[in-house]
């Protein structure tokens, strides 16, 4: 029996938002580490700004993540992947 094309949608976006949402975490959680370790005492200044760089490096990826979630929610909506799992 086929599946109910609104509840393969439902699931697909689903699983869609669940994997974005564990890389902003992750994400969000390298910037958190890297953010602490600004907070060293006597840290030379150029670590301090590598660290700074590298605490906010991951936090902009999440707007990429967020675009391509969107994308593929317009992919999910129009069937795209439906339609090519059926060659």
């Amino acid at each position: 029996m086929p599946e109910n094309t609104e509840a393969r949608k439902r699931r697909q976006k689903r699983s869609a938002v669940i994997g974005v949402a564990a890389f902003a975490l992750l994400q969000a959680a390298v910037a958190v580490c890297f953010g602490a370790l600004r907070q060293i005492p006597d840290l030379p200044g150029w670590l301090s700004t590598l660290f700074l760089v590298l605490a906010v490096l991951p936090l902009a990826l999440i707007v990429p993540a967020l675009i391509s979630l969107k994308e593929r929610f317009q992919e999910i909506e129009r069937g795209e992947s439906y339609e090519a799992s059926q060659y």
